[in-house]
């Protein structure tokens, strides 16, 4: 077991407003934030599901994590198809899963999406709208309907496009820079990532850009001209989540190594979470009560870690560390990780997917509980 420094315990209290821009109005009006906390680190001895059967530590086996949240890589899963591996390289993209049907889709520049299924053993590049393969899917995220193909929203950061289809991806619907407010000037658009908030609303964050978030609707697919945050909150808001059960949207701010719960409803911030410092948050994705965070870097220069936040207890469970303890030679940047869930109940298995950047690649690893 590795021991972790001491952080102080979670608290909030009140802090600079942060600007936000109206649409009726052009004027700037104020939302209310909170100081950075740090987080806590904790261990966890269960879980959301069944521990998994215990086993001896297989010969070569490697394994990283804390109590109930340890991982191993599961080899020979997400195959990049032959004529995608030149692209692997300059990989600089997202991972969204369809539950339903059981596939994953991998982001990856100037090739699109990459499809996984039948448990990660078969792969293919998906053939659509010529657009999603023409810039990079930086982020994205997958909004499921009944009776219907899921929804898929993704952010192009290199064409500056927020990109709407089903995942037939046959018609791309498109918005360009927003009009008015701080954009006003048509400049300064390098949108990272966009999530559904139900099946009327998408919010969309521009972290490589002006540094703002904004709401949109799905349909029609148009800007409401409302922008928050901006460098008050982050230099860089990378990544953008919403929590149905909290109603929240958790922002990844990447230079600060933080993540802000931010608050739709009332537009103000309720926590922001203080990673270690030099953790540089690339995005973050929610599992029930467990807010997975891929990060760029970790603590004094290290290779990217992925965090494991419990939000009941606000604490991180675990850290797992893909390149020092797990042998991914190109994970020394992790830029997009989500949870892969197969089953369901107590008895439901499972996975963490990430992909990293500078080099390029992605991997897939289990939950395992293996004997001390």
């Amino acid at each position: 077991m590795k021991a972790f420094p001491p952080f102080a315990a979670l608290a909030l209290a009140a802090a600079a407003a942060l600007p936000a821009f109206s649409h009726e109005s052009g004027a700037a009006d104020h939302t209310h934030s909170t100081h950075p906390v740090p987080v806590t680190f904790q261990v966890e001895k269960k879980g959301p599901v069944k521990t998994p059967k215990a086993m001896p530590l297989a010969p070569g086996q490697r394994v990283s994590g804390q109590g109930f949240w340890k991982f191993s890589p599961v080899h020979g899963a997400m195959a990049v198809p032959a004529e995608a591996q030149s692209f692997v390289k300059g990989a600089h993209g997202t991972i969204i899963v369809d539950s339903e049907r059981d596939v994953v889709y991998w982001g990856l520049e100037k090739v699109g999406w990459v499809g996984f299924s039948n448990r990660l053993r078969d792969s293919w590049i998906v053939k659509g709208d010529p657009s999603i393969a023409s810039g990079n899917l930086h982020g994205a995220d997958l909004f499921p309907r009944k009776g219907q193909l899921p929804l898929v929203v993704a952010a192009d950061n290199v064409e500056g496009e927020i990109l709407l289809s089903d995942t037939s991806f046959q018609k791309v619907e498109k918005l360009k820079i927003p009009e008015g407010g701080p954009y006003a000037d048509k400049k300064g658009w390098a949108p990272t990532d966009a999530a559904f908030a139900g099946k009327d609303t998408v919010w969309i964050t521009d972290g490589y850009g002006r540094h703002w978030f904004m709401d949109a609707d799905v349909k029609p697919f148009a800007y409401r001209g409302n922008f928050y945050g901006g460098n008050a909150m982050s230099q860089t808001p990378h990544g953008i989540t919403f929590d149905p059960k909290r109603n929240e949207l958790y922002i990844s701010a990447r230079p600060e190594a933080q993540v802000h719960e931010w608050l739709p409803k009332t537009k103000e911030t309720l926590a922001v979470h203080q990673l270690p410092p030099g953790s540089l948050a690339c995005d973050t994705d929610l599992w029930g009560d467990y807010l997975l965070v891929p990060c760029l870097d970790g603590p004094n220069g290290s290779a990217g870690p992925l965090y494991v936040i419990n939000l009941k207890t606000k604490a991180v469970v675990s850290t797992i560390k893909p390149k020092e303890d797990l042998g991914y030679g190109y994970a020394q940047h992790m830029h997009d990780a989500c949870w892969y869930v197969v089953g369901k109940g107590r008895s439901a298995k499972v996975y963490i997917l990430f992909t990293a950047w500078n080099p390029g690649g992605i991997g897939a690893l289990e939950l395992v509980n293996v004997a001390e």
